[in-house]
């Protein structure tokens, strides 16, 4: 007596793709839905988006007059590992980089730029509170480099000759992070970075300034 073998009919490519595809987002799903993640998250990718101010410079005495800065909008990346866990609290090393493509001046001295582009890289440590529970304040500080691009025009319409200026910078601050999913948290945030002075064409009173950063974002966390 003879068997029958009946060949089973082989999976169709669109099927297996469908299946890697059901199988990725479970994957997903686990990690952010996951309510107690297995292993610490040691980084952090953080970006944002905020408004950066510098307030009013008044003009060196004998000469009256002031550069008036005003606000721009500011994009910020933040890297950052932790170096110590301590469940309580979490020190971390991070590299935040914040740039500002244009940043408006309304000046008395017809000399000065109509505008300038600001660039920070500050690397430094940051002071994690809580960095497992829900709401994770944390202080940071750093020094680095600051560079600012001023407007190839002056207020007075001639060609600004006095372009590019490199300084150090350092920055300090603190914000909040507020988990949403295991691995995702929104952050709020207040930086200031301070440096030297942008090339203003004129001599202002100090030699530092203060740009002010108030930025929110997103904050990814992985292992």
């Amino acid at each position: 007596m003879r068997t029958r073998v009946v060949a089973k009919p082989a999976m169709s490519a669109k099927c297996v793709g469908t299946k890697a595809v059901v199988n990725l987002l479970g994957v997903l799903s686990a990690l952010l839905f996951s309510p107690n993640p297995a292993v610490a998250q040691k980084y952090e990718i953080a970006f944002s988006l905020g408004a950066m101010t510098a307030g009013d410079r008044d003009f060196k005495l004998p000469g009256p007059g002031a550069v008036r800065i005003g606000t721009g909008l500011t994009y910020q990346a933040n890297y950052a590992q932790w170096l110590v866990n301590a469940k309580a609290a979490a020190l971390y090393f991070e590299v935040p980089l914040a740039a500002t493509p244009n940043t408006k001046i309304k000046s008395s001295s017809l000399f000065s730029p109509r505008d300038y582009a600001s660039l920070f890289i500050t690397p430094g440590l940051k002071l994690k509170l809580l960095p497992a529970g829900p709401y994770s304040p944390y202080m940071f500080a750093g020094i680095g480099y600051a560079r600012f691009s001023e407007s190839d025009a002056r207020v007075d319409g001639r060609p600004n000759t006095s372009r590019g200026t490199n300084r150090v910078a350092f920055d300090f601050g603190g914000g909040l992070d507020v988990k949403i999913f295991p691995y995702l948290s929104v952050r709020g945030e207040l930086r200031d970075y301070v440096s030297g002075n942008p090339r203003f064409n004129v001599d202002v009173l100090g030699n530092r300034q203060h740009n002010v950063l108030l930025s929110g974002g997103l904050v990814l966390r992985f292992r």
